[in-house]
């Protein structure tokens, strides 16, 4: 899930998303983090041996050392490509954002700011924002066992259905469309609805086409990735 913190410099932002990563690493939740800042900052130096790479026309730049890796694009880029790049490469339990106070996704309110669209708290105590984001993995885990159609089969939508799981008043198993098999289709990150039929007809096909395969054995994961050639691409020659 995606929780961000906003408010006032100074207004203890900071210190709750220690709080709140610490905790929930504790619990054994994998936790990402994004700050953002106003202004035109970065933490790269004029002279150093990254910034000259990038004067140089590299972009972007990775510093690779025995203790991290930081990746240095010297441009900016939206919060949805940054939450989307960590899903992707890391899938994080939860994302904690510090800053972005007009970003689409629950957020807590620090401070005397005044709450803003889609503030779900306001200065609350620790073990209440606890309470809330590890409720809201358990939903967002639930869901996406859901096929996402929302087709009202089972009398709720699948948020709804999800929601009712996690507090013990339904069954996932309710849903009329849930597949004996777990099929994740996406396109461009994007996850593309599935019911019951398309998945198991699009996990029997596949599986069926590499049975004659040499390495496949049945009952293992299968993931396929169809690539695109990108518009403008072009065939580099070799010189002679």
């Amino acid at each position: 899930m995606i929780i961000g913190i906003y408010g006032y410099q100074d207004s203890g932002k900071t210190k709750l998303v220690e709080q709140l990563a610490s905790a929930m690493v504790k619990k054994g939740y994998s936790v990402a983090s994004v700050k953002h800042t106003a202004g035109e900052w970065s933490l790269d130096q004029n002279g150093k041996d990254t910034w000259r790479h990038w004067k140089a026309g590299s972009d972007p730049v990775v510093f690779s050392s025995a203790s991290e890796t930081s990746i240095i694009v010297h441009s900016p880029t939206s919060l949805e490509d940054i939450t989307g790049l960590l899903q992707r490469e890391f899938n994080p339990d939860i994302i904690i954002i510090e800053g972005y106070k007009k970003g689409r996704f629950p957020k807590v309110a620090v401070g005397g700011i005044k709450p803003l669209s889609g503030t779900v708290m306001r200065n609350p105590d620790l073990s209440t924002l606890i309470r809330y984001v590890e409720r809201e993995v358990k939903v967002e885990r639930a869901l996406r066992s859901l096929p996402g159609l929302d087709c009202g089969k089972c009398g709720l939508d699948c948020e709804k259905l999800a929601r009712a799981a996690v507090e013990g008043k339904r069954r996932l198993s309710a849903c009329k469309e849930l597949a004996h098999s777990h099929v994740r289709i996406t396109i461009d990150g994007k996850r593309i609805t599935t019911g019951r039929f398309v998945a198991e007809v699009a996990d029997k096909t596949v599986r069926g086409m590499l049975s004659s395969f040499k390495g496949y054995r049945h009952g293992k994961d299968v993931e396929i990735r169809l690539d695109v050639k990108k518009a403008g691409s072009k065939k580099v020659r070799k010189r002679r």
